[in-house]
């Protein structure tokens, strides 16, 4: 429709012109110095106007030429983009290909041609990685903060990342500056408490807790969870009985009785032998919520009485009768109280539901204390045999 008219008016401005030449308007002329040129009005009309038509192309081809480098330049830009682009995608399938070498090529080859040189750089240090080729994973992250300087913080986040496994110090060291730097930036928040969580640097959570609240995003039950571990941590880390003892006090009883505080307390009670009323805290704490943990650290308390702890252990067979765990802790506390058939029947059922070599040695220890000897020798046989087996396989 566009040409149709466009046609149409070119053609109504041909006829408008031919009428004009003959209509015949009059004369015109034109005088310089000893020059006289004499026309119609018509052809100095048409004269004019191709005279700005030729101005108009003459204008446009200028124009053209001007801006012809310009125009090369950017032809060449965008194909030198395609280019890094079409890396960037072969990069990227190779890694999903665990091609780890050739994807780390593909990435750098044009990562200073691409507009997303970062990711070229960034992915390329992953896959020098991910080969162990520390040199070259360095390079990269030292080239791309050369070049983006004002993506420090994701260029840190990634380098963290990168070290966490090799050098924690490191990547601690960098997160914290991140953090310093970015207080409220919840990548970065994230990523240093995971780290501090997996190296149990209690006191540096400790002095995180407003700004994990605040910035973190953790649900309230999450929130509670790292505010449970921390306490656990500290435990764990006490310097002294003494020290231990202090902080225990300071915590009421639903942090006391929760699984993960209470096994922190009674792990380092049974490391200083300071026994005396361990097994009431567990006893309530089992009662509160079962754990497997808490009731293998049951069956290792030698304090007091063996068999009363044999008879509330064995309450708790009605809802639990084949936890392994369980089992084996009953096997111990039998044997202290040289109940040595019951001992032997819960040792051989937990070895039955879960092969152990500790509950092997335990077995093999209570036949000894029964002075059965040649017993618990055919018993550590067994467990010989027992981590043999996979190994063959």
């Amino acid at each position: 429709m566009k040409k149709l008219i466009g046609w149409g008016l070119l053609l109504i401005f041909a006829v408008s012109l031919t009428s004009l030449a003959l209509l015949n308007l009059g004369e015109v002329t034109l005088k310089w110095d000893v020059w006289e040129i004499n026309t119609s009005v018509s052809f100095m009309l048409a004269g004019l106007i191709v005279l700005l038509i030729l101005f108009y192309a003459l204008i446009r081809v200028w124009l053209w030429l001007k801006g012809l480098p310009d125009a090369w330049r950017k032809r060449r830009q965008v194909k030198r983009y395609h280019q890094a682009q079409m890396s960037l995608s072969k990069g990227l399938i190779a890694q999903e290909e665990s091609d780890w070498a050739q994807a780390e090529k593909q990435l750098i080859k044009s990562a200073k041609l691409s507009e997303n040189g970062l990711v070229h750089y960034l992915t390329a240090a992953k896959m020098a990685d991910m080969q162990q080729a520390s040199a070259r994973r360095d390079k990269y992250l030292a080239q791309a903060r050369e070049l983006y300087p004002e993506d420090a913080l994701t260029i840190g986040l990634v380098e963290a990342r990168l070290l966490k496994d090799q050098d924690a110090g490191t990547a601690s060291v960098i997160l914290s500056e991140l953090h310093r730097l970015q207080p409220s930036h919840r990548a970065v928040l994230s990523e240093y408490v995971q780290l501090l969580r997996q190296h149990k640097q209690a006191e540096t959570l400790m002095n995180l807790m407003p700004a994990i609240k605040k910035h973190a995003g953790l649900k309230r039950d999450e929130l509670e969870g790292l505010e449970t571990e921390v306490v656990a941590m500290r435990l764990a880390k006490s310097a002294n009985h003494t020290d231990l003892e202090s902080q225990w006090q300071g915590l009421n009883t639903k942090q006391k009785l929760h699984p993960l505080v209470m096994a922190a307390y009674v792990q380092y009670c049974l490391e200083v032998k300071q026994l005396n009323g361990l097994s009431e805290w567990l006893e309530k704490a089992i009662k509160t919520q079962w754990d497997e943990h808490l009731v293998y650290l049951y069956g290792q308390i030698q304090f007091g009485p063996a068999f009363d702890r044999l008879k509330k252990a064995q309450a708790w067979l009605k809802d639990h009768p084949d936890n392994p765990v369980l089992l084996l802790s009953l096997g111990r506390l039998a044997c202290q109280s040289q109940l040595w058939g019951q001992a032997h029947g819960y040792l051989r059922e937990s070895l039955r539901l879960r092969p152990e070599l500790e509950t092997f040695h335990v077995l093999a220890q209570c036949y000894e204390a029964e002075g059965q000897d040649s017993q618990a020798a055919l018993v550590y046989k067994q467990a010989m045999r027992q981590l043999d087996a996979p190994a063959k396989a």
